[in-house]
């Protein structure tokens, strides 16, 4: 009997093996090393690795070595499980988001779990080995410089060299990782997440995801539906919409399928009504009103057309979009993530190109040539642009001409304006595929409901995508937070928060078409 239930494991096609089919990780938790400068502290947190098989259909093939971090329960006497966080990327290191974002879990969930996340295989933060397009980050960015405008391109022929220059790039990609790249998709890291499960002594999970960590929580609950307890699902990607099989136009991009140039777009928008809105005092960007704002607004990227001259840089419309775009992630600064000033950051730094562009250019600077490659270096460099490249080119259809890419760029222009949004999953020319990724069905019943919520203004996994996620899962409820900004996690609801809470310790959900409201205006003291 114990033989036929060991040939039934390793029988199964690894899309339906379990993680149990592995030895089940040994972990050693130890105080984390001390963080970077400008990082969030580390100080009360817990790190550890984990051991999982590179191919779990032959496990004797190689390993990952992943990194783990661990908030651990404030009442360890009264501790109720774990929660697993994955903040999404799907390159994101939860060894960094963790200490910057710990604060986004209610005091009241944290006194009752343990809060781990992780670094995902292939994906860097301290996991190895990793997805890594050239010898060193010099040579990367030596490679971009030559290859790349380093502007957003709008027009056919711009969007051609543009798109040459990106295929280029990942054909280095494809051909320095070799057979790594079969092995880093969602569903790799869903098997992993089982065995972690397993590792903490769960006997079923309980998971928090943001971001592509919901895409991620959808594939895990499809894959181990018997397994799962409880599951939050932050900032939603559609999974269909990953996927490509809900009928979409298959010629548009992995992000434009589930329709995050919308979703910038109309953050963007809603960025300038809150700013009129208040004063000039609490957003340095207002005009009085949000039509005098938005007014303003059009007539700065007018002017960006003909360039803006700022710290010694001539600034274009496109520049202009994309900065905004990326920046309105997070409505407060949180430490460690520089990138991401507030809206109150934005706003001062839009208010200083608007008083810029009454000057004029000055002269384009040299178009880049090519440079001599740097010297490799050991160790993986911080952050590559094939990480995220070799999971979603690697199991979402995507185009895969020059004129495909090209097209759909337009498309997402002519109906949600300019943005990055076209060249985020840009994978003309990334001929490595998963070998065994899971794309569905995404509706098989678990032993509980999941928890969706979404922004009403997220500029990254748009409101409608989080919509779309709780209508495909087979049993789920959506929480509407009346907010800005990507996640709730990140750009926290106090109301969101003791719903969580509540549905994680109890299992209680929140009624059918209950609202939330962040926590603090975007402009405060208006």
């Amino acid at each position: 009997m114990i033989r036929l239930a060991v040939a039934a494991i390793l029988s199964l096609p690894a899309s339906l093996a379990t993680a149990q089919s592995v030895p089940v990780p040994t972990l050693n938790w130890e105080q984390c090393r001390a963080a970077a400068k400008h990082a969030a502290s580390t100080d009360g947190l817990l790190c550890a690795t984990a051991t999982v098989p590179m191919d779990y259909a032959d496990p004797a093939a190689g390993n990952f070595s992943l990194a783990l971090i661990k908030a651990p329960a404030l009442n360890a006497a009264g501790k109720d499980g774990t929660i697993f966080w994955n903040p999404g990327g799907p390159s994101d290191a939860g060894t960094e988001f963790l200490p910057a974002l710990i604060g986004g879990f209610s005091e009241r969930l944290r006194e009752r779990y343990d809060i781990i996340s992780w670094d995902p295989r292939g994906m860097g933060g301290r996991t190895t080995p990793v997805v890594q397009c050239f010898d060193s980050a010099e040579e990367e960015a030596a490679f971009q410089a030559s290859h790349l405008s380093g502007s957003l391109p709008t027009t056919p022929q711009a969007l051609a060299q543009d798109t040459a220059g990106r295929q280029a790039f990942n054909a280095a990609c494809v051909k320095r990782n070799g057979d790594l790249l079969a092995h880093v998709s969602t569903a790799d890291n869903a098997r992993d997440l089982d065995l972690l499960r397993q590792a903490v002594g769960e006997e079923r999970m309980n998971y928090y995801g943001t971001s592509y960590g919901t895409f991620l929580g959808a594939t895990y609950i499809n894959m181990f539906p018997e397994r799962v307890r409880s599951v939050v699902l932050d900032g939603a990607v559609a999974p269909s919409g990953w996927a490509g099989n809900a009928g979409e136009d298959l010629g548009l991009s992995t992000f434009i399928r589930i329709g995050s140039d919308f979703g910038g777009a109309s953050t963007i928008v809603e960025f300038m009504n809150q700013c009129g809105a208040v004063s000039a005092k609490a957003c340095a960007f207002s005009a009085g009103s949000p039509e005098a704002t938005s007014k303003k607004w059009a007539e700065l990227l007018a002017r960006a057309r003909k360039g803006i001259a700022l710290d010694g840089d001539t600034i274009d419309e496109p520049s202009v979009l994309a900065y905004v775009g990326s920046t309105v992630y997070i409505v407060d600064p949180v430490p460690g993530f520089s990138r991401f000033p507030g809206w109150v950051g934005v706003a001062e730094f839009l208010q200083a190109q608007w008083e810029a562009s009454q000057k004029p250019a000055p002269p384009p600077k040299p178009q880049a040539v090519d440079a001599a490659p740097a010297k490799p270096v050991a160790a993986p460099y911080a952050t590559s642009a094939g990480r995220q490249l070799s999971v979603i080119c690697g199991e979402s259809p995507n185009p895969e001409t020059v004129e495909a890419a090209s097209a759909q760029a337009l498309k997402s222009f002519e109906r949600a304006g300019i943005s990055g949004w076209p060249f985020v999953a840009s994978c003309v020319g990334w001929s490595a595929r998963a070998k065994d990724p899971y794309l569905g069905p995404w509706n098989k019943p678990t032993a509980g409901p999941v928890l969706v919520i979404g922004n009403t203004f997220d500029p990254a996994t748009a409101f409608p995508s989080s919509v779309r996620m709780a209508h495909e899962l087979a049993d789920a409820r959506l929480l509407v937070v009346n907010g800005f900004g990507h996640t709730v996690l990140a750009n926290p609801s106090q109301c969101a928060k003791d719903y969580i809470a509540d549905y994680f310790i109890d299992g209680r959900l929140p009624p059918f078409g209950a609202e939330c409201r962040q926590n603090k205006a975007p402009f405060p003291g208006g």
